[in-house]
């Protein structure tokens, strides 16, 4: 489909669409109706470069964010999702990511407000056999695909490289190949070559 006349999402501009899909019964009547927020951007991994939005090559500086309040522990609100981010963004940081996909209550609130995000599978040092990674990653991207803040899908934090990594990526690459796939495992294990990788705790003579 071409549509005229759109406005990219870019953090600076998050532009948001309002998307609305019907289910039409054999008589033309609506039998079941989703509406959700969508915007419109594309990525682009150059390798040896970076991460391009639209076009515009990426500096992300951020932090690592845990869904946690002091007040309500693990029990979080869209209010608080939203003065997370406004926080994050106060303080000159334009991305974020989570050990596990967040509330979808903090990805609208990054949609809105313009927070790129790294949506990154739960689970640490081999965590999960094939099924069971294969079908949360499966979940995590079907919940997720549509809000316009992920720019990096990632497989998994301090991993160490599961057997199930290699499963994971190829299933990202074929369903969903315009967002990039990180791991920082990979640097550890003979895997498969990841779109990105970033090394945790580098022994002194690397640095």
């Amino acid at each position: 489909a071409h549509f005229d006349g759109i406005s990219p999402w870019t953090p600076e501009s998050p532009v948001l669409y309002r998307l609305t899909i019907s289910l039409l019964g054999k008589e033309g009547n609506v039998i079941h109706s989703m509406d959700t927020r969508i915007g419109f951007r594309t990525i682009d991994f150059r390798p040896r470069d970076g991460l391009y939005l639209n076009g515009t090559k990426l500096v992300m500086k951020g932090i690592n964010r845990h869904t946690f309040h002091p007040d309500g522990g693990r029990t979080t609100n869209k209010e608080l999702s939203i003065q997370d981010v406004k926080l994050i963004k106060e303080m000159n940081m334009n991305a974020v990511r989570s050990h596990y996909p967040p509330d979808e209550h903090f990805l609208d609130a990054c949609d809105s407000l313009g927070l790129l995000y790294i949506d990154e599978l739960a689970g640490w040092q081999d965590a999960y056999d094939t099924p069971t990674g294969t079908r949360l990653v499966r979940e995590m991207l079907t919940r997720d695909v549509n809000h316009p803040c992920i720019v990096l899908w990632s497989l998994g934090n301090e991993a160490g490289g599961w057997k199930n990594q290699d499963a994971c990526c190829e299933y990202l690459h074929h369903v969903c190949p315009e967002i990039p796939v990180h791991y920082e495992g990979v640097i550890r294990t003979r895997r498969l070559a990841y779109d990105v990788i970033s090394e945790m705790y580098p022994h002194i003579d690397q640095i």
